[in-house]
């Protein structure tokens, strides 16, 4: 299904530069102290579905949290949405110990899968969808331990997921966002091409719209106050550093 709404029309931007994670974390955080939030209290327009808890990962809970205007912010870009038409929330805030698994994770997968990979191009694959494990957790945390990034797609008035091209958390080329707008450039886009650079274009106009910035190797992932945010916006810093639930009795990770 193509959606044809002229305010959504606008082109993704391509960028042609590869991601640098070292400069993404050179902007300084200065922490405003706002809290978590449960992301998943406006089910009319959000629907929270714990993609790495759902998995097993280890160090997930339940519950999708995010910055409080991270929610917020959430919900004016799912009011721009088609009527019926909702946000599905995979992950937002995620602790240190679910990051390093993913990470691992996935390194042992591409090592599976490419066994003709250096270790090097391993690690460089592995870089280009789940940020590094960090000791440094003050001036260097991974963007989702902020509460600052999310991972997200669309679901029509029925529930269907949109389909964008790849699944999430797809490790191809495929999955960098501005992918179907490099295609079009080079060959004629068939018409189940150009309904997947329409769903992208959909989700990056309605999410940059409200102030996040997009991390380009990913259709699915978008930030707003972190370090990502703050080098891919010009901010001046970033206001969300390293956060972690008010759990009363225990952590459940």
């Amino acid at each position: 299904m193509t959606i044809k709404l002229i305010q959504f029309e606008k082109p993704i931007p391509i960028v042609t530069d590869s991601w640098d994670w070292q400069r993404a974390h050179q902007p300084k955080i200065i922490e405003c102290h706002e809290p978590l939030v449960n992301a998943g209290f406006c089910p009319e327009r959000i629907v929270a579905s714990p993609e790495y808890f759902n998995q097993g990962i280890g160090g997930t809970t339940a519950t999708t949290y995010s910055r409080r205007n991270v929610y917020r912010r959430l919900v004016l870009a799912a009011n721009q949405l088609p009527v019926g038409y909702k946000l599905v929330l995979l992950d937002a805030w995620r602790s240190n110990e679910a990051q390093t698994q993913l990470f691992e994770l996935l390194k042992q997968t591409l090592t599976e899968q490419s066994p003709d990979l250096t270790e090097s191009q391993v690690l460089k694959r592995t870089l280009t969808n789940v940020a590094p494990p960090t000791s440094d957790i003050v001036h260097r945390p991974a963007p989702h331990n902020t509460g600052g990034a999310v991972d997200l797609l669309i679901v029509d008035d029925l529930g269907v997921p949109l389909d964008f091209g790849t699944p999430f958390d797809d490790h191809t080329e495929v999955a960098r966002t501005s992918y179907f707008e490099e295609k079009q450039t080079r060959t004629e886009l068939d018409s189940a091409e150009i309904a997947y650079r329409d769903h992208r274009r959909l989700l990056y106009n309605v999410m940059v719209s409200v102030g996040f910035t997009n991390y380009t190797d990913e259709w699915w992932h978008f930030d707003y106050g972190n370090q990502n945010w703050a080098w891919q916006s010009g901010a001046d810093h970033a206001i969300y550093g390293t956060i972690e639930p008010p759990f009363t009795w225990r952590k459940p990770y």
